[in-house]
């Protein structure tokens, strides 16, 4: 099973803490388009930005990896091979918004 969390923003966006996904191995790509075709969870819009239409997963990485964070197992995407990760059983995800300020 691979452990999906969502933190602040994201959560309120998709309504949940958590969702778990039984049987899943392949890419964070892959992952994400699960997300968004079987369980209703849509971590990009139209009202996040020009170029955001569409699903997240299908030439819109670099609008996903600008508005979001995403971990694998405590480790930043950008150190383990960004939406081309592997994810299998066991992992856990975590996705935050970008937090600004001063």
């Amino acid at each position: 099973m691979v452990r999906v969390l969502f933190y602040a923003g994201v959560r309120e966006k998709t309504g949940t803490f958590e969702k778990r996904i039984e049987g899943f191995s392949g890419t964070l790509a892959g992952l994400v388009k699960l997300l968004e075709e079987h369980h209703g969870i849509f971590l990009l819009d139209s009202s996040q930005g020009e170029g955001c239409e569409g699903n997240a997963y299908e030439g819109n990485a670099p609008d996903l990896l600008s508005v979001l964070i995403i971990m694998i197992n405590g480790r930043h995407i950008a150190h383990v091979g960004g939406l081309d990760a592997f994810v299998s059983d066991g992992d856990v995800v975590s996705i935050f918004p970008l937090v600004g300020g001063g």
